[in-house]
């Protein structure tokens, strides 16, 4: 349980050289439609066995990473369900599973470079259903490009095989980014304006739009703030440090409270090192109404240790009688089990090419209200189209493989309900349940990099 405190660079060129691009549309309804073409060119290709590896990420002018957050392996799963949508059951390629997780214990893999791409061919990897294991005919990766102003994000999909010089273009377009891209990307916003009686007469992607403006005029005001100052600054608009934000985040090593840092347009902690004990304190500040709380350490919830959307993931519930919360590890509901906090530097990282490990170098806290009234569904989500929208923005592959695409894409069409888990008062006390119901927007999101003292300029 929570222990309760008591109260007291090729690829980017790629976007820009590729020509007109398909009009803006959300990611996910522009992965459906590329979807179908990727699978007609590696067809045509003569592939039988894809894999698809890792998303690189670069935000405005910074430059492109495998870490920008856990958007670079959701752009990732996002391509591979597209792919499996796309894909004839009677008459299926094969499509790995997480080709990325055995890349990453690969020593020197990397699509980046010539004989790192070659060392990717040099191990099975498991595909999506069945038993099989296989060396991929290809692999799909990509980079996303996602504009100074958050408004628009590019995305270019390339290949390459075991004869290629060099990666070749697949696919490529433009989406507006939605609340889950903002938050997936590292971006910290309030969301105030969608939560009034007029607002919840809106359908459910009414909402998010109006929610999504407002998160993008919010996290620009954030970056804003102090993104021309390297030294810590006190910021006033940070959801972290905002008068009226819902909670507190507070971090702690072995103990003492780390200090959150305000600077080159995002907030920054310093690496915990080897052996200290991590608590993260979250604290409200009133006690009006519960809250739903989901809280990720390198973009893992430390509910379950999940990594599905935040509107999905499973909520801790902040009820209105308590003020504080620690967090001491990864909680496991099924099991009553906590394994503690084990934030790993990126060192090791920066000496690859690529990293196509989980590492995310954050932590991460969405609060949620609790439902007023159960939105209006739009009637689009009820056609087959809706159906497969749907796989893409809430769908994840099951834990369990099937046997079978068929039954893959049964699998991944089935609504999960998925249970809401609230705080225990001790460590090792049984996890209690409770009914709560949460909004699928947030009220608050927020993101905290690490940094190394390295890492600072002289």
């Amino acid at each position: 349980m929570p222990y309760y405190l008591r109260c007291g660079v090729a690829l980017v060129l790629f976007l820009f050289t590729c020509g007109s691009l398909p009009a803006a549309d959300d990611l996910e309804k522009q992965l459906l439609k590329q979807g179908p073409l990727i699978m007609e060119q590696l067809k045509l290709r003569g592939y039988k066995n894809v894999g698809v590896l890792k998303f690189r990420v670069k935000k405005g002018n910074e430059d492109s990473s495998d870490a920008v957050g856990t958007l670079n392996l959701r752009l990732t799963k996002k391509l591979e369900l597209a792919l499996v949508v796309a894909n004839d059951a009677r008459n299926p390629m094969g499509l790995v599973g997480d080709a990325s997780k055995v890349a990453a214990q690969i020593p020197g893999a990397s699509h980046l470079s010539t004989e790192g791409r070659k060392k990717l061919f040099s191990r099975e990897y498991p595909l999506a259903w069945g038993e099989e294991e296989v060396v991929p005919d290809a692999f799909l990766t990509g980079v996303a490009l996602i504009s100074s102003d958050l408004r628009t994000i590019t995305v270019g999909i390339l290949g390459f095989d075991q004869t290629s010089d060099s990666l070749f273009p697949v696919a490529k377009f433009q989406a507006t980014p939605d609340l889950e891209d903002l938050l997936d990307s590292g971006e910290s916003f309030t969301v105030r304006g969608v939560f009034d009686d007029g607002s919840l007469a809106m359908t459910q992607e009414e909402r998010k739009d109006k929610a999504t403006e407002e998160a993008l005029t919010t996290s620009l005001t954030v970056k804003q703030e102090t993104e021309d100052k390297s030294e810590p600054f006190e910021s006033k608009v940070h959801p972290l440090n905002s008068s009226d934000a819902p909670v507190e985040l507070e971090i702690r090593y072995d103990n003492q409270v780390q200090d959150i840092e305000f600077r080159d347009g995002a907030a920054f902690v310093a690496e915990p090192q080897e052996g200290q004990t991590v608590m993260l304190v979250i604290r409200r500040k009133s006690n009006n109404n519960r809250l739903g709380l989901v809280l990720k350490v390198n973009g893992e919830n430390t509910l379950g240790r999940e990594t599905v959307a935040d509107a999905q993931a499973k909520t801790w519930v902040l009820e209105p009688d308590r003020k504080e919360w620690g967090f001491q590890g990864y909680y496991d509901s099924a099991n009553n089990t906590m394994e503690r906090f084990k934030v790993l530097s990126q060192a090791e990282s920066k000496a690859k090419e690529i990293d196509y490990g989980e590492f995310v170098g954050s932590i991460s806290v969405s609060i949620f209200p609790e439902q007023k009234v159960k939105p209006k569904v739009s009637t689009e989500l009820l056609t087959d189209e809706g159906e497969d929208f749907q796989i893409l923005t809430q769908g994840d592959f099951p834990s369990e493989k099937p046997s079978n695409l068929g039954a893959l894409k049964q699998q991944l069409a089935q609504n999960v309900t998925r249970g809401l888990i609230s705080n225990g008062e001790t460590e090792g006390q049984t996890l209690g349940t409770t009914k709560f119901v949460k909004d699928s927007i947030p009220i608050m999101t927020a993101t905290v990099k690490y940094y190394s003292p390295q890492d600072l300029p002289e």
